[in-house]
């Protein structure tokens, strides 16, 4: 701060909140304030102001983005989070997820996501009833949440397949409590769920827990490779990550998918399920079910 008009208790405050902006970095001792801090209070605060409305308004929706088999044909989606802001336009979850991560409110999205996912699965009829939805759960969901019997009611109530709604959850679900946790996703696999891993190989995998895991799908994000300083290597351990899971019994399915290389190449390699750019951008429900109709007449003219 360099403007000595400014009074004393303002010049605590922005401290203060120069200082919270480290406080769980250990190897940074020193902050300066400046107003992008402040407008990011002032947003925060906002938008966790505006979340009950939002969800009760349904301004807060499920975008889905389509899951290929190797042949490119659609078989399910993940539920990713869209708001529909009525001044601010359309946000992406990168301007509000982190804010709800910090404060807990995480855990009624997520809520909201679930639910909704299950009122599209039930809507669904003919060739669509054979498609899945992939929701995510939070670690911080298991805080605040029954996640089981919140997940598991969501199903009996719309009377859905529960291998439809595939739970999927984060390698940092895993560190912390993570024997209650591997409790909890072996009570969803016993009830009929597929788990799924997403970003297996990004964060903390261990092998020695992943053959202890109650999983179905590993999920493998491309940017594993596109991060990688030896692009050899980066392949040769991405290729042994799928030969890996084929021998655990496990599907793979690598997200982030952009070119028709990239496809290819995993093809080649085993991999059994896609989702990225290559196929399609997450969409809203009505753009989908176009696509997947679209998909299902083209085969028909085909055969």
């Amino acid at each position: 701060m360099t403007d000595p008009s400014i009074d004393v208790s303002i010049m605590f405050d922005r401290a203060h909140l120069a200082q919270t902006s480290i406080k769980n970095e250990y190897n940074t001792h020193i902050a300066i304030y400046d107003d992008k801090m402040r407008d990011q209070v002032l947003w925060s605060q906002k938008i966790s102001g505006e979340l009950e409305g939002a969800l009760k308004q349904r301004h807060i929706v499920p975008y889905l983005q389509p899951i290929v088999d190797i042949n490119g044909s659609i078989i399910g989606a993940e539920a990713l989070v869209r708001w529909l802001h009525p001044t601010e336009g359309f946000l992406p979850p990168f301007t509000f997820i982190p804010t709800f991560e910090k404060n807990g409110m995480i855990a009624e999205v997520d809520k909201y996501i679930w639910r909704s996912a299950c009122e599209i699965l039930s809507s669904w009829t003919d060739e669509k009833s054979k498609l899945f939805i992939s929701v995510n759960i939070s670690p911080k969901d298991f805080y605040f949440i029954d996640v089981y019997a919140e997940i598991k009611n969501l199903v009996d109530e719309y009377k859905i397949e529960p291998s439809r709604l595939r739970i999927e959850i984060t390698e940092t679900v895993m560190m912390t409590e993570a024997e209650s946790r591997m409790a909890i996703l072996s009570k969803f696999r016993e009830s009929g769920f597929i788990v799924e891993m997403d970003d297996f190989g990004s964060g903390y995998s261990s092998l020695n827990q992943l053959k202890d895991m109650p999983l179905d799908v590993l999920k493998i994000d491309m940017k594993f490779l596109s991060k990688a300083q030896d692009n050899g290597k980066a392949e040769t351990i991405l290729r042994n990550i799928l030969r890996l899971s084929s021998d655990l019994g496990l599907f793979s399915l690598t997200e982030g998918v952009e070119t028709e290389d990239q496809y290819k190449k995993l093809s080649e390699m085993g991999c059994n399920l896609f989702q990225g750019y290559y196929f399609a951008k997450p969409m809203s429900i009505a753009d989908y079910e176009k696509l997947f109709s679209t998909q299902q007449s083209d085969k028909k003219c085909s055969n």
